[in-house]
């Protein structure tokens, strides 16, 4: 019985020390990466669509910098500032007129933005109508009528429509509609039209025709009055005191991201081809455009009381 255990014990001992101990932890610990970033993004579309939309970028991100990348979706557009100056984000994709009031009062620098799959990184905001409503781009016909917006900061869905009204003799915006109605996001602003929520709707065009192309329902229905002149389309601006080795490599990770494989699938989840630099003087119409409306842009609040 003795003889059998010792020969038992051998055979263990023997099978441990034949076997390469690297073979035995073989699976790679997960890589702990002390260094952060965190990027704002702002609520153009449901909760949803945002995560599905920015999710592959930040693990790309993650990746290329090493850094722990983390994406934070904003609940309105008139956080983005406090975000920034409290230091609780180091960047964010803003939206054009966002980024013209938050430069002007914080210290913020362009990195780039994407580029569509037909080759722009501009949008045009649009004011819409049902068809049904037989209303046109005629400001005349538009008093007494319901309006559905998105949010005093954006460009498409408020400074645009306040702006082609005013060039067409309106100046008062607030009491020429029946109802004004603030919906927060551009989709919310074109289903409430959709759904006879509100005669007329103003919102941007790549959210509009997005929409319209996956609700057949929705574009039968719908139909563009008004067009705006083109802006940049939303940018990734980082903090201006963020480490300058990290806002060149940021920028250089997403320039290069259309070269490789990983790059291109995140591309696709962005609808986007790539990305470009974008410079500050690029938002000078828009500068220009608030100026004709009298809009100070150092003192233009971000929220407003309703």
């Amino acid at each position: 019985m003795l003889l059998k255990s010792l020969a038992i014990l051998l055979l263990l001992i023997s099978f441990s020390c034949s076997n390469n101990p690297s073979d035995i932890d073989s699976v790679e610990p997960k890589k702990i990466r002390e260094r952060a970033l965190t990027i704002a993004i702002l609520p153009e579309q449901n909760v949803f669509e945002q995560r599905k939309k920015y999710s592959p970028l930040a693990e790309y991100l993650s990746n290329a910098l090493d850094m722990n990348v983390k994406i934070k979706l904003l609940d309105s557009y008139g956080s983005i500032y406090d975000e920034i100056k409290n230091k609780t984000i180091d960047g964010a994709f803003f939206g054009s007129f966002n980024y013209v009031l938050t430069k002007a009062r914080a210290d913020i620098e362009p990195i780039a933005r994407a580029v569509g799959t037909d080759g722009k990184s501009t949008y045009r905001g649009l004011m819409f109508t049902r068809k049904d409503t037989g209303l046109t781009g005629d400001v005349r016909a538009l008093k007494g009528k319901s309006i559905a917006l998105v949010h005093e900061v954006t460009t498409a869905g408020y400074i645009y429509p306040v702006w082609y009204l005013k060039k067409h003799g309106v100046n008062n915006f607030e009491q020429y509609f029946s109802k004004i109605t603030f919906t927060g996001s551009h989709d919310a602003a074109i289903l409430a039209v959709f759904k006879g929520q509100a005669d007329i709707g103003a919102a941007k065009n790549l959210i509009y025709e997005k929409l319209l192309s996956e609700h057949p329902d929705i574009k039968d229905k719908l139909t563009v009055i008004a067009s705006s002149i083109e802006v940049p389309s939303n940018t990734l601006c980082v903090r201006g005191d963020l480490d300058p080795g990290i806002k060149i490599s940021l920028k250089e990770v997403l320039l290069s991201m259309h070269t490789s494989p990983d790059g291109k699938d995140t591309l696709g989840a962005l609808n986007a081809s790539g990305f470009e630099e974008t410079a500050d003087s690029e938002f000078d119409e828009l500068r220009t455009m608030a100026k004709e409306l009298d809009i100070d842009i150092k003192i233009y609040p971000f929220r407003h009381n309703r």
